[in-house]
């Protein structure tokens, strides 16, 4: 029977380039070597010891338990979800065969990648309960998981369940859990997802260049936003100084919506920045970029810059108190503490 899967590539993301690159998963936890005769959890937290002498007992079980579930426990043909740090998209994939040692002996799966760039909004908020599990690896089964996710694969979207996760769970893992439902949530992420979801509701058409405007006069800029239509590919010209006319200077295109920005729309942005002679252009989008748009991130990033949904989010809070009233008022953020959790689900010391 067809199972599905968390795995996270890389605390910070560092394996997710790679991944997308060579189809292979890759998992951490300290290991350079082959394991492949380590066919069970106390066989691995007997490595787990071996390797982190000065951990506490818990520790390496917990470890023990998601590289156990990584390579003898899950299938081929299996789904796995990976969320993506780096991009903030979330990628569904099918296990293609059994694990092996990786070029820096780090434990790997092939996956064959189905779906690499949905935004978190196809999914239901109890579904990212799970997906924000302070785990590496563990397993999705609740709220009839596997077909939601099944039908996200067809659709685009999650249809549901009516279900949601309890929020009185302890912060404390169990390690003797591998259900990602039972783990520690990540609070930020989740408060993260609201703060989309508020946006693409509130901020639609032109109220989201609005935004973005606002956003970069909190910034220190000057902006002159175009009226809504037709715009010449000039949304917002941006620039220093009292008056905006110093540099640096900056043209934007902003896209709203599910419109996901092409190669033209790139094109079009470079031409708007050499008529005008702008030192920058920089281009927003809430529905993403298109990959071919993705790879010229690097090659261009001197000039024109992307800022996608994580990209806005990242702005908007580093500015959130300089904004003016009225976006306040559309958009209640409070700062929370909390606790600070490190992957495994330990308080991070």
């Amino acid at each position: 029977m067809t199972r599905l899967w968390l795995v996270r590539l890389g605390k910070n993301g560092e394996y997710e380039a790679a991944t997308l690159q060579d189809n292979m998963l890759r998992i951490g936890f300290g290991l350079s070597e082959d394991i492949s005769h380590l066919k069970d959890r106390e066989a691995l937290i007997a490595k787990m010891a071996e390797l982190f002498p000065n951990d506490k007992p818990n520790r390496h079980r917990n470890f023990a338990a998601q590289i156990n579930q990584f390579i003898n426990v899950a299938e081929t043909g299996d789904l796995v979800v990976t969320p993506f740090k780096t991009t903030g998209t979330i990628a569904i994939g099918r296990l293609s065969g059994p694990y092996a040692t990786g070029p820096d002996g780090e434990p790997t799966r092939p996956v064959q990648w189905l779906k690499t760039d949905l935004p978190r909004d196809s999914f239901k908020q109890d579904l990212l309960y799970s997906f924000g599990a302070f785990m590496t690896v563990c397993e999705i089964s609740r709220n009839d998981a596997l077909r939601r996710i099944q039908a996200v694969l067809e659709t685009g979207q999650d249809p549901g369940d009516g279900a949601m996760p309890s929020s009185t769970k302890s912060p404390v893992a169990n390690d003797e859990s591998t259900e990602a439902a039972d783990q520690p949530i990540n609070l930020v992420l989740l408060a993260r997802d609201q703060i989309e979801r508020r946006i693409a509701s509130v901020f639609t058409g032109h109220d989201f260049t609005r935004l973005v405007a606002a956003i970069l006069e909190a910034h220190g800029y000057q902006s002159r936003v175009s009226p809504p239509g037709a715009d010449g590919g000039a949304d917002i010209v941006a620039g220093s100084g009292p008056l905006g006319l110093a540099s640096p200077s900056v043209v934007v295109q902003v896209k709203s919506g599910n419109i996901v920005v092409d190669d033209p729309t790139l094109q079009s942005l470079r031409g708007n920045v050499a008529e005008l002679k702008a030192d920058h252009g920089l281009i927003v989008s809430w529905g993403g970029f298109k990959s071919s748009v993705r790879t010229r991130t690097n090659l261009r990033s001197l000039q024109i810059r992307f800022w996608g949904r994580r990209e806005l989010i990242d702005n908007l809070l580093t500015v959130y108190d300089r904004l003016p009233e009225d976006i306040r008022a559309e958009l209640p953020l409070r700062r929370t503490w909390t606790l600070v959790l490190d992957d495994d689900g330990e308080v991070d010391v």
